[in-house]
């Protein structure tokens, strides 16, 4: 007796931003992880279709913006065939707290994946306190 096991695939809907009412076209709110370093945090957004060129990092009043514009090539020489995602832009918007050095945040775009540095202040910075002998 064999037991055939098969899977269906379905596609994978990327949230879109309820509130950006703003921009036209689809708005979508890419995925990002955050990780806390001794001396930073770093985050990583998906930005599949998106290069350094169409990305931008804006912080005002406190508020660390991600906005990207999928690339698109001036003579169409390639025509997607089978696609999983919807055209469109990206937008995050986090907001920052004094424990980041907002002077020093630093950014980078490889293959569609956006990393940030956010150095720690130096007095949110992890510190070890001599001890002296009484």
């Amino acid at each position: 007796m064999t037991t055939e096991n098969t899977t269906d695939l379905q596609t994978l809907e990327k949230p879109t931003v309820e509130r950006e009412g703003t921009r036209p076209g689809v708005v979508f709110r890419p995925d990002v992880d955050i990780a806390e370093r001794r001396d930073e945090f770093v985050v990583t957004a998906d930005l599949p279709g998106v290069d350094e060129q169409h990305v931008q990092v804006k912080l005002e009043e406190g508020v660390l913006a991600i906005d990207g514009e999928l690339a698109t090539t001036p003579d169409a020489a390639w025509t997607p065939l089978y696609a999983e995602y919807r055209s469109g832009g990206y937008h995050r918007e986090f907001r920052l707290t004094d424990a980041i050095d907002a002077d020093r945040i630093q950014a980078t775009m490889r293959d569609g994946v956006l990393t940030l540095h956010l150095p720690k202040t130096d007095r949110h910075r992890p510190r070890q306190i001599a001890v002296q002998g009484g």
